[in-house]
C-alpha cells in the first residue's frame, strides 16, 4: 500500500483531508502532521489515517516518521518560513515531494524529485482561460508545459476546410475534434470545419505559433502552407522574357503578401545582371546551383529542404511539363499567364460545390492582401449554388469584406472568361491536371482553368474526396 506524508499547515488542508476520507481512504496510508487543532477537528483516526500534532520546526519530533517508506511527501502550508524549513529538511530523503506554493516571490530550491503546484499561477491561468482569444492548455495533464492545446477554428481561419494532415508539417497531432456536442477521435485525414474545437498535442512552442496562425485574421497567406515564396529558374530551358516575367511576379508578390523570404533557386546559370542586383536584400535568398541541371529533382529536393515554403511560382510550360510533381508537392502555386500580375484588377472564381468551401479562406486572404475585388462566376447550368453563395456572403461579412461580386450566366465559362482582361483565377488543385483535350471533350467546371492559360492562376492544393486515406 502506498504511504503518503502530509504537512497540513493551511486551513485549505481540511478540504484535502475531507476528500481523502470520502474518496481515497482505501487507496493509501495517510500520515498527517498538523499544528492547528482546526485541521484535525471532525476527523477520526482510522485504519490507514493517522494524525500527529507537531510544530513543523520541531524536526526531531517527526524525524522518525521520515524513515518510513513514503511514496510521496506533501507540503501544504501558507507560512513561508515553515515551507522553507520543511523543504530543507525533507529534500535529502529522495522521496517525491509535492509542494504547494502560495507566494510569487518564493525561490524553490533545486530539487530533482519535486513537483510544484503554483497557486498564484493556477489562479491567474483560470482567469486567463475565461478571456476571449486566449489558448487553453491542459495544465494538469502530461508535463503541464503547454504540450496539449484546445483551440476553436474561426470561420475565417486558414485552417478551416483543410485536412488534419496539415498539422503534420508542424509535427503536431490532432487527438480529438469536438463538433456539434460530439467528440471525434478518428481524426486521420478528417476535414476541419469552422467552429470545430481541436485537441492538439505537440511541442509547446509550436502550439503557440499554431494558435496564432489558426486565430490569425485575414492577411496571413501563404500561411498555413508556409511562410516563404519559392521560384525556380532554369536559365538554359527558360526564355529570357519568361525569366523576366517570373522574377517580376515573384518580387511583386514578395512585396504584397505576408511572407518572410523570397527564395530564388537558379540552375543551369548564366550571367544575369538583374538577378545579381537582388543579392543586397537580406530577405531575398538567391541560390545558384552549378551542379544540378534537373528542374524536377531540384524542385523536389528544395521543397524537402526548405520546409517552410508556402507558395511556388512557375509558368505554364513548366507547370504542364511537371504537373504530377507540382500536384504531389501539395503547395499553392502561381502559374504565370500572358498578362502581368501587376495589372490584375480582380480575382475570378468559378463556383462549384465540390471544392469552393475548401479554398474560400485563401480566396479572401489573397483578395485582401492584393487589394482586389473577388468575382464569383455562377455559370454551372445544372446547379444553383444557393447554399455556397450564402456561405460566401456570410464569410465575407465575417471578414468585413465588401469587394465581392456574384456573376450569374448560362454562357460557356471558357468563352465568358476569355472576354475578360487583367484578372487572376483561383482554383483548387485537387488532382493531377488532365490533358487539355479531355477538358474540351468532357468538360468539368472544376478544371476549366486548363483552358484559360492566358490568365495568371493561383492553384490551391486540397485532397480530393476520392483519394485514398492511406
Amino acid at each position: 500500500m502506498n504511504k503518503i506524508l502530509i504537512f497540513a499547515g493551511a486551513k485549505e488542508a481540511v478540504l484535502l483531508i475531507k476528500k481523502i476520507t470520502e474518496n481515497h481512504l482505501n487507496l493509501a496510508e495517510f500520515h498527517i502532521i498538523y499544528e492547528d487543532d482546526e485541521i484535525k477537528d471532525g476527523f477520526e483516526e482510522k485504519e490507514n489515517l493517522f494524525f500527529y500534532k507537531i510544530n513543523f520546526f520541531a524536526f526531531e519530533l517527526y524525524r522518525h516518521l521520515l524513515r518510513k517508506d513514503f511514496n510521496k511527501i506533501i507540503i501544504f502550508t501558507k507560512n513561508k518560513h515553515e515551507a522553507e524549513f520543511l523543504l530543507k529538511k525533507v529534500k535529502h530523503y529522495k522521496t517525491p515531494i509535492l509542494f504547494v506554493k502560495f507566494w510569487m516571490d518564493f525561490q524553490t530550491p533545486d530539487i530533482n524529485h519535486i513537483e510544484i503546484i503554483d497557486v498564484p499561477e493556477i489562479i491567474t491561468n483560470k482567469i486567463i482561460d475565461f478571456l476571449p482569444g486566449v489558448p487553453l492548455y491542459a495544465r494538469d495533464i502530461g508535463f503541464g508545459e503547454g504540450e496539449i492545446l484546445e483551440v476553436e477554428i474561426p470561420p475565417h481561419s486558414p485552417f478551416a476546410y483543410k485536412l488534419t494532415s496539415i498539422f503534420d508539417r508542424y509535427n503536431v497531432k490532432v487527438a480529438a475534434i469536438y463538433r456539434n456536442n460530439q467528440v471525434k477521435t478518428d481524426t486521420k485525414d478528417a476535414l476541419i470545419l469552422p467552429n470545430d474545437k481541436l485537441i492538439l498535442i505537440g511541442n509547446p512552442q509550436k502550439l503557440k505559433e499554431l494558435f496564432n496562425q489558426i486565430k490569425n485574421n485575414i492577411g496571413a497567406f501563404p500561411k498555413p502552407y508556409g511562410e516563404n515564396i519559392y521560384l525556380l529558374l532554369d536559365m538554359k530551358n527558360m526564355e529570357k522574357k519568361d525569366i523576366s516575367k517570373l522574377l517580376k511576379a515573384a518580387l511583386f508578390l514578395h512585396r504584397k503578401l505576408k511572407n518572410k523570404k523570397l527564395i530564388i533557386r537558379i540552375i543551369n546559370p548564366s550571367l544575369t545582371s538583374k538577378i545579381h542586383k537582388l543579392y543586397k536584400f537580406s530577405h531575398i535568398d538567391i541560390l545558384t546551383d552549378y551542379y544540378s541541371h534537373d528542374y524536377k529533382k531540384t524542385l523536389q529536393n528544395d521543397i524537402k529542404k526548405f520546409v517552410n515554403i508556402g507558395l511556388i511560382i512557375t509558368n505554364t510550360k513548366f507547370f504542364y511539363k511537371y504537373k504530377k510533381t507540382f500536384f504531389e508537392l501539395k503547395k499553392p502555386l502561381l502559374k504565370m499567364g500572358e498578362e502581368s500580375i501587376k495589372k490584375c484588377k480582380a480575382l475570378s472564381v468559378i463556383l462549384n460545390d465540390k471544392y469552393i468551401t475548401k479554398i474560400a479562406p485563401v480566396i479572401f486572404d489573397l483578395s485582401y492582401q492584393l487589394n482586389l475585388t473577388i468575382k464569383f462566376y455562377n455559370i454551372d447550368p445544372e446547379e444553383s449554388h444557393d447554399e455556397i453563395i450564402e456561405y460566401l456572403r456570410n464569410l465575407a461579412k465575417s471578414f468585413n469584406f465588401t469587394k465581392i461580386e456574384f456573376i450569374n450566366s448560362k454562357e460557356n465559362p471558357i468563352i465568358l472568361l476569355k472576354k475578360e482582361q487583367n484578372i487572376c483565377l483561383i482554383e483548387a488543385l485537387a488532382k493531377v491536371p488532365r490533358a487539355k483535350v479531355f477538358e474540351y471533350l468532357f468538360p468539368k467546371i472544376e478544371e476549366s482553368y486548363l483552358l484559360l492559360d492566358k490568365f495568371n492562376q493561383f492553384l490551391i492544393p486540397i485532397k480530393d474526396d476520392n483519394e485514398s486515406n492511406g
